[in-house]
């Protein structure tokens, strides 16, 4: 118990026993999934990768707007695959897939995606820059990368590292969403 709460006040993996700290109602005062799917610019046929979705606080609504795409949800637990499996009900699973993994190591195929989208993931990431690789890859060309952090994470990484980071590994920043510690920020893949 000690090591899961180190890892839940401390920097790093969000531990999959305290998964449920991720889905607090209240959560919705910082960003609700309906607003991150609107920054996503999502159509209906999309391919949409979510790294790190946790227990799938966001992955209902992303996969409610992929009426006929697919999202693909990604993570290093498998617990948080399960839990966010059991977030979404029955009538979307024919949508989603769920796959363990390592971020540095996507086991997708080049151009697989249209969108793929983190919330206060990349800060976790042992090196985000060959993550951001790894979803440059996936990503069709003219695709979209979003990244969101949020007030409160101890991985939290500022707007000028993340814009920086991916504008090293190949995309292009296209527009913003928030403010200060809240922020969505969005790229093109070029």
């Amino acid at each position: 118990m000690k090591a899961v709460l180190k890892g839940y006040f401390g920097r790093g993996v969000h531990p999959h026993e305290m998964a449920f700290s991720l889905t607090f109602p209240l959560r919705r005062l910082i960003l609700s999934p309906e607003t991150l799917a609107e920054r996503l610019h999502l159509d209906e046929s999309f391919r949409v990768l979510e790294l790190g979705p946790g227990p799938g606080y966001f992955s209902a609504e992303v996969a409610r707007r992929v009426t006929d795409g697919r999202l693909e949800l990604f993570d290093l637990q498998r617990g948080m695959l399960d839990a966010a499996r059991r977030r979404l009900p029955l009538a979307e699973r024919h949508n989603a897939g769920f796959t363990q993994g390592d971020a540095l190591r996507l086991p997708f195929a080049e151009g697989a995606f249209d969108v793929a989208f983190l919330v206060a993931v990349l800060g976790e990431v042992p090196d985000p820059a060959i993550c951001l690789r790894n979803v440059r890859r996936s990503l069709r060309p003219g695709g979209l990368l979003s990244n969101t952090e949020q007030p409160g994470d101890p991985d939290f990484l500022p707007l000028e590292e993340v814009r920086a980071l991916a504008e090293a590994e190949g995309f292009t920043f296209i527009e913003r969403y928030g403010w200060g510690k809240n922020y969505t920020v969005n790229f093109r893949r070029m």
